[in-house]
């Protein structure tokens, strides 16, 4: 059905069919009992806290939807049992969402720019030091976490560079959106598995790139064009990497393939990077759960391996 609905929708269909995400949070945070709390950028961008603002570390975390559908309750509660995880196991953590803005009306790389906007506000305006901060992100978010790192180690000719006193302390990267190529042997495989084909994929690349745009394809918005040696850099500005994937993702080729050169680059100059790929599990598979209704996890593992890995290295 999800499948059905995201190949036959427009991009006024896919807004239409999704609350923005301040509406949503705002929603999520009545619903559930706790007084909601944003911070505004100085563009004017809104972040918002999950958990205390003031816990010792924090996961900056950018929600997926291609970069088009804005972030959903389901992202919220999968976040939310991170943060808890985290916590009872004595780690205190906070999770700050951005809310960027979202295309066709604002393309990249607008929204490149609101995601090392808000790793610099919680660095000079928060006072936090680099080590107590995680990037994090799904699909569409997890191209952004990506983007933030590559300008981090390789600043962006549209974006003023940010320079960190010290390394980041991890990055998240759930099925992160690596390859606008909608033409490898994961999209037939994995056809009538996923929660979607490569028609509301190419919607929304289109969509982020937009015609004209002199940056489609670069190493920013489109990781796995990068070669091993882009990512050696990026040791230098973060030290614990997970990227997962779902076996029956059609994205699992894209993954696969920048996973291979960014532990081949990253890995080499001695950053930790961890690769888990779980059988049978979809795109945002822990996201698609809650979305679905599962109240745990639906059989794969794909929210505990998650969670396993942010209890040993955060």
């Amino acid at each position: 059905m999800t499948r059905t609905q995201l190949g036959s929708l427009d991009l006024a269909q896919d807004r239409y069919m999704s609350p923005m995400t301040t509406p949503t949070y705002l929603k999520f945070a009545k619903d559930n009992g706790f007084a909601p709390e944003s911070s505004t950028l100085p563009s004017g961008t809104l972040a918002h806290w999950l958990g205390n603002k003031n816990a010792k570390n924090v996961i900056l975390y950018y929600h997926g939807g291609g970069f088009v559908v804005p972030l959903s309750p389901g992202h919220l509660m999968f976040l939310t049992e991170l943060k808890d995880t985290l916590i009872t196991q004595g780690t205190d953590t906070a999770i700050l969402i951005l809310a960027y803005d979202l295309a066709p009306e604002s393309k990249y790389p607008t929204q490149l720019r609101q995601a090392v906007e808000a790793l610099k506000y919680l660095v000079e305006s928060e006072g936090r030091g680099p080590s107590t901060i995680t990037l994090g992100g799904d699909s569409a978010g997890g191209n952004l976490a990506l983007g933030v790192l590559s300008h981090l180690a390789h600043p962006h000719p549209e974006i003023p560079p940010l320079h960190l006193p010290s390394k980041l302390h991890g990055a998240l990267l759930v099925s992160p959106w690596c390859s606008f190529n909608t033409h490898t042997p994961a999209y037939i495989e994995n056809a009538e598995k996923d929660m979607f084909d490569a028609r509301p994929l190419k919607r929304w690349s289109s969509a982020f790139l937009g015609s004209d745009s002199p940056f489609a394809g670069d190493f920013y918005n489109e990781p796995v064009l990068a070669p091993a040696s882009w990512w050696e850099k990026v040791a230098d500005v973060v030290g614990e990497v997970l990227i997962w994937g779902g076996g029956n993702e059609i994205l699992l080729d894209g993954i696969k393939e920048f996973a291979k050169r960014f532990q081949k680059g990253f890995g080499g100059k001695g950053g930790n990077v961890s690769i888990v790929i779980t059988p049978e599990a979809c795109h945002v598979e822990p996201v698609a759960e809650r979305i679905l209704g599962y109240k745990g996890d639906s059989g794969t593992g794909s929210a505990k391996a998650i969670q396993s890995w942010a209890k040993a290295k955060l």
